[in-house]
């Protein structure tokens, strides 16, 4: 079965019974075409990628990591979850009783 990323890019799912078996195979492939695959057994699934995937991804999300747009947002949210830590954000409302005198 093959499936899709978000990205566009397309990978195969396999039953956890053919990789035992093809396990070598598999491995050969994804090395070479730098895909995934997706081996799965009932509900648990794990995705094998090539190592030099995986440190290109982890590459990638370290340069994402240290941009500075990246690091407002972090210290927004920080902002924000400390504000919340202090108590519930609930306005206070106070009644006001006017009276109105009338002179002629």
């Amino acid at each position: 079965m093959t499936t899709s990323t978000s990205d566009g890019s397309s990978f195969r799912s396999v039953p956890l019974v053919q990789a035992e078996g093809r396990l070598g195979q598999i491995l050969q492939r994804v090395c070479r075409e730098k895909g995934r695959v997706e081996i799965r057994d009932g509900e648990h699934a794990c995705v094998l990628i090539s190592k030099e995937e995986l440190q290109s991804l982890e590459e990638a999300l370290e340069i994402l990591a240290n941009t500075s747009d990246v690091r407002r947002i972090t210290q927004t949210i920080a902002a924000i979850t400390h504000t919340v830590a202090q108590g519930p954000l609930v306005a206070t409302t106070t009644t006001c009783t006017c009276t109105t005198t009338r002179t002629n």
